[in-house]
């Protein structure tokens, strides 16, 4: 039998020759020397060019502060992360090192589609990078740091255990003293009343989560109606606010607090239970407010650390002014915290209605249900008229004079503010179909130095309240000199204390309303 070496093929060079080790080694030499012969290169972040890739690694750390050997250290990248890395300078045109990566330091070249080259050839891809040596200094700098984060780490479980161990010795005082605490707590929630606070914080979580989300206070911060007269509220009635304790009531980003501050306050204590908190303390930082210290919790919940402030400000309005109860919080803040004949801003709101008619919205909204596709979904209409809408309504499309159904004066509400009752009476100015009432609120500071107030009508330059709709089931034809009359209920929802019910009376029906 014969062996499986005698069944291979003789290894032999095309000239029938056979191959030596000499031979090998003089063709490695010429594959090195072709690789150590210079390459013109453009540098990756401008136009300048060099007449080899490792002329021109000095070019991009002397000008454009990029160290290639310290990226390397610190990302960890192999040649196949560097590939990736060259195609997206080239394939975006990057020009500044800063846009390699985002906002908190991730890499942003990892994406697969950067392994196709940007163009049929590029210098950089030809350039060992494996090669590249990281200096001793670089991977001593790596070891501190991972050093540092070790320690850093061991420190926050200690801290977590001394949070955790003085949890524990609070609990344990609260039980030698439970007889005190017990009095304590029932006198707390008499003075809470049966607002909002009385709700369980894990039960009324959803609504302060709501506010963690950034949308909602681009939104606040970018209504220039909002914002402007908060601003000039505070700004120009600076001498109301001189060397005076502030208490900003779900202060958000801090907006109002950085005002009050501006405006010549001692002090200004910004309380919200919102996790926006954490980034209103940075920016109070970022812009050198010393003097605003930051509360995190629900106001009905945590100790103060003060006994009276001589200003509270808080934007507090919500849909149709009362949706979201927050005005609970603000009137807590002025029985417990504020000096007698403080400030309060703002002072004063009222709430007005109005008779609308835009017969396309009505049609393209109410009667789009008649015929979906060829089906009818009349039954679901039911539910969406329950339902009060919150939309931007145009002037052009009111048919009456106001009325204004609710004042409201926050020095004295109680509350029990958004549970009335009111017979209202439109006078109407133009000949249409009323298809909705419409509800809207102004707000008013009403200080010494300079008065200001916005409003959210129909008429008024738009604000992210916009309007609360209240569409009827049917369109009815009025005219100029007509007078429609009924009455309008509003009441706190007892299963959701931050929700509205709506009752309204008019044109010999009744309808419903939430607004949740």
């Amino acid at each position: 039998m014969a062996s499986d070496d005698d069944d291979l093929p003789e290894l032999i060079n095309e000239d029938n020759a056979d191959i030596s080790d000499d031979s090998d080694e003089e063709k490695w030499q010429e594959i090195k020397d072709d690789r150590d012969e210079e390459v013109p290169t453009t540098c990756l972040f401008c136009d300048s060019q060099f007449s080899s890739i490792e002329k021109a690694i000095p070019h991009l750390d002397q000008v454009h502060q990029f160290d290639l050997r310290s990226l390397k250290a610190k990302y960890s990248m192999d040649f196949y992360s560097y590939i990736r890395l060259v195609n997206f300078i080239r394939s975006n045109k990057i020009m500044n090192p800063k846009d390699l990566v985002s906002t908190d330091s991730s890499p942003l070249w990892l994406d697969e589609k950067y392994m196709k080259p940007a163009a049929d050839y590029e210098s950089w891809l030809s350039y060992d990078f494996d090669e590249l040596e990281i200096s001793e200094a670089t991977s001593q700098t790596d070891k501190v740091i991972k050093d540092l984060r070790d320690e850093l780490k061991i420190k926050d479980q200690m801290l977590q255990q001394a949070l955790e161990d003085m949890t524990l010795m609070k609990e344990s005082y609260k039980r030698l003293m439970g007889k005190e605490e017990s009095t304590s707590s029932t006198q707390k929630k008499k003075n809470q009343g049966s607002g909002v606070a009385s709700v369980s914080l894990e039960s009324d979580s959803s609504y302060f989560e709501s506010y963690s989300h950034f949308s909602i206070h681009h939104s606040m911060l970018s209504d220039t109606v909002r914002t402007e007269s908060y601003r000039d509220a505070i700004l120009k009635n600076s001498e109301a606010f001189k060397d005076k304790d502030v208490l900003d009531i779900g202060c958000g980003t801090s907006i109002l607090s950085l005002f009050a501050s501006q405006s010549g306050a001692k002090h200004v204590y910004a309380v919200d239970q919102s996790d926006i908190i954490y980034h209103a303390m940075e920016i109070a930082q970022i812009n050198n407010f010393n003097n605003v210290k930051f509360l995190k919790g629900r106001l009905e919940d945590i100790e103060m650390p003060f006994e009276k402030v001589d200003i509270i400000i808080s934007e507090w309005m919500g849909y149709f002014l009362f949706f979201e109860g927050m005005l609970d919080s603000i009137i807590y803040g002025r029985n417990n915290y504020l000096k007698e004949g403080g400030l309060i801003l703002p002072n004063r709101c009222n709430v007005s209605i109005v008779g609308y008619g835009c017969e396309d919205r009505y049609n393209n909204f109410i009667k789009f249900f008649d015929n979906v596709y060829g089906y009818n979904m009349k039954c679901i209409l039911k539910d969406i008229l329950r339902e009060a809408h919150v939309e931007k309504c145009h002037d052009e499309f009111v048919l009456t004079k106001p009325n204004i159904i609710c004042e409201l004066d926050i020095n004295t509400c109680d509350l029990s503010y958004s549970n009335f009752t009111y017979d209202f009476s439109l006078d109407v100015t133009k000949d249409s179909k009323m298809t909705s009432i419409v509800g809207y609120f102004d707000t008013f500071f009403d200080l010494p130095q300079e008065k200001v107030s916005f409003s959210t009508s129909p008429a008024a330059t738009p604000t992210h309240w916009q309007q609360a709709v209240f569409y009827l089931d049917e369109p009815v034809d009025v005219k100029v000199g007509d007078v429609v009359t009924g009455k309008f209920i509003c009441q706190r929802d007892r299963k959701d204390l931050r929700s509205l019910n709506v009752e309204i009376r008019v044109f010999g029906k009744v309808f419903k309303y939430d607004l949740n």
